[in-house]
């Protein structure tokens, strides 16, 4: 009775060690792997439904779609110009315009978020201030005109 139980805790004692040598390793190849490749993601009848990879000049993106290859939320960083860099997220509606925006702007990033109409025009604008950091919200009357709601 004593050698099945030896037997069994040497058993489970070499489980154990193997189970960890394996966890180690993936862990450790995974956290070695230096590329970052593009991939698609599509659903049950073959349509894309999202991307998750990089633009050509680094910076990390992440796609969902609605099936119809149309853009729902975007995710990442703008590629170039002088928001090069700088983190955004956004939403478009079921007609693939963007209409909402969150993102950071100017020297300091600081964050803004964008309400944007149907034919794409900026009608409301509100977060910190890029230079001063104030807080502002702005937003467009009936009449086209911008309005400061904070003063």
């Amino acid at each position: 009775m004593k050698i099945r139980h030896v037997v069994f805790a040497l058993c489970a004692f070499l489980g154990g060690m193997a189970g960890s040598i394996v966890i180690t390793a993936g862990t450790s190849f995974a956290a070695k792997e230096q590329s970052f490749y593009t991939t698609n993601f599509f659903n049950e009848k073959g349509k894309r439904i999202g991307v998750i990879g990089s633009h050509p000049s680094g910076e990390g993106s992440f796609f969902l779609f609605d099936g119809k290859d149309n853009i729902e939320i975007m995710m990442g960083a703008y590629p170039s110009g002088a928001e090069k860099g700088q983190s955004m997220f956004g939403m478009h509606d079921r007609a693939n315009k963007l209409r909402f925006l969150m993102r950071m702007h100017g020297s300091k990033d600081s964050p803004t978020v964008i309400m944007k109409d149907s034919a794409g025009r900026d009608k409301i604008v509100f977060g910190l201030d890029a230079s001063t950091e104030v807080p502002y919200f702005r937003y467009t009357d009936q009449n086209g005109k911008w309005q400061d709601l904070i003063k």
